[in-house]
């Protein structure tokens, strides 16, 4: 059985859209977990209504994206995780096909879906694990990607296509086998927000577990978060912060001294 795992914190309508698609979809042998993260006039009563046999947990403030997940994650009932952002839609059955996959490859530990953006085209979802030179990388092809610049689309279009190993994919829409998620300790509690998803995708490898991309199974994410004022710089601190640990734990010296004077050159630091 595969465990469904969303958080919320306040977009109620979201998550509503999101368990709609994915009941429509999809017919039995799944659960549904939500985590209502310390939301604000949230009304639970109206999705508890629409929604009987969805599983509710209410923390009382927000936590963090990694320990919600990990709240959920210990009362689950599936041998497989599947976490769910709350701004993603279902636009076909894949729960079977996952399944399958996870059942005919012992070797693989996370899964990837394919996510596109509202307009149906491509996003970004899955990559080479963090490391200075190759963020910087990653980040010149994103703004390539963003300005649809054709012959950058056509090659990430093909380069996606494809069922492959990767080094990450996005916790907006991450498989992952129980068991592993639990003998790796679940997310890192450390980061509230972001790099929480590589930070997993790189303990389940060098735990001896392939993460494997799979465009097969697909959904739309509509990025449907607060993007402005406080929050956003409320985000972006997190962003940083998470950055800063992932490099602690996982970089080597020079790398870590660099991404620091980048961040206060920048004036990204944050403090």
């Amino acid at each position: 059985m595969i465990s469904v795992i969303m958080v919320q914190h306040n977009n109620a309508e979201l998550s509503k859209e999101a368990i709609r698609s994915l009941k429509d979809f999809h017919g039995e042998g799944y659960e549904i977990i939500l985590v209502d993260n310390g939301s604000a006039n949230n009304n639970m009563h109206d999705l508890r209504c629409k929604f009987p046999n969805v599983q509710v947990i209410k923390n009382e403030e927000n936590i963090g994206f990694g320990s919600a997940n990990n709240v959920a994650a210990k009362v689950a009932k599936g041998e497989i995780l599947f976490f769910m952002n709350n701004d993603t839609v279902c636009k076909s059955e894949f729960l079977s096909s996952i399944t399958r996959e996870f059942a005919g490859r012992p070797e693989v530990g996370i899964i990837g879906p394919k996510l596109l953006n509202s307009d149906d085209s491509l996003q970004l979802s899955a990559g080479r694990l963090p490391a200075f030179w190759g963020e910087i990388a990653d980040k010149v092809l994103y703004r390539l990607v963003e300005r649809r610049v054709k012959l950058i689309q056509r090659y990430i279009d093909w380069k996606f296509s494809q069922m492959q190993p990767v080094g990450w994919v996005t916790g907006a829409a991450l498989f992952i086998r129980k068991e592993l998620f639990m003998q790796i300790g679940g997310f890192d509690e450390k980061m509230f927000l972001y790099f929480e998803d590589k930070d997993l995708c790189l303990r389940a490898a060098s735990s001896g577990n392939i993460v494997f991309y799979y465009p097969t199974a697909c959904l739309v994410h509509l990025k449907g978060g607060s993007s402005k004022g406080d929050i956003l710089h409320f985000t972006q601190k997190m962003y940083r912060k998470s950055q800063l640990w992932y490099y602690q734990k996982h970089r080597p010296p020079l790398e870590k001294l660099l991404l620091k004077m980048y961040l206060h050159i920048t004036g990204k630091y944050p403090n």
